[in-house]
Formats: C-alpha cells, structure tokens, sequence
C-alpha cells in the first residue's frame, strides 16, 4: 500500500492514472506489482488501486474490517458503521474534522 501511495503522490501530470493495466505494470514491481493488480483485476476493473489508500487508512483507523487468513472481512464494528451507529459515525467524522484542521496552515493558533 505504501509503495502505491509514494507513486501517487509523485508525478501526478505525467502518469495516467485512469489507465491502471498500463501504470501498474510500467511503474510498479513485485508485490507492489501483484497487490495493485489483485486489486483491479480483483475488482473487475472497478476499483483504481490509485485512489484507495485513503480509504484503507480509514478503513483502518475505525476498524471496520478484520483480516481473516489474509483476507479483510467485515467485522462487528464494520457491521454497526453501515447501520448508521451514530459512535462510529462520530468518530469519522472527527477524523474528517482533525484532517481539515491538519491542512490549514493556521491550526494550530486555534488550539
């Protein structure tokens, strides 16, 4: 996920992005190679490796899913997050919140 992230973050102007079977394989290697495609192809074509690294983050930070044997599966919290459980929602929204405030060069003379 790091390698995927570091490539996206470079560049960006002279990669095309919405071509993943070409960038993958021009720009990645082993299992950076092999994790970008599992992804797309794993997708059907439908999930952009580019753009999941926030998600994961996310993912991981609210822990909404579990990994099981190498594979991510939703878990109980992951369950009450697409119920609408108001806590969790909160959380991520906090998290929204605290991203924002990190941008803004001024943040932190407000606190």
């Amino acid at each position: 996920m790091n390698a995927i992230f570091e490539l996206a973050n470079t560049q960006p102007d002279s990669i095309d992005w919405a071509n993943p079977d070409h960038w993958i394989n021009e720009r990645l290697s082993g299992d950076a190679q092999r994790l970008a495609r599992k992804i797309w192809e794993g997708s059907g074509k439908a999930l952009n490796p580019r753009y999941l690294y926030g998600h994961h983050k996310i993912i991981s930070r609210l822990k909404l899913l579990e990994l099981v044997e190498g594979t991510y599966v939703s878990g109980e919290r992951g369950r009450q997050f697409l119920a609408g459980e108001k806590a969790i929602l909160a959380e991520l929204m906090g998290l929204r919140v605290s991203k924002r405030r990190a941008a803004r060069p001024d943040a932190q003379s407000e606190e």
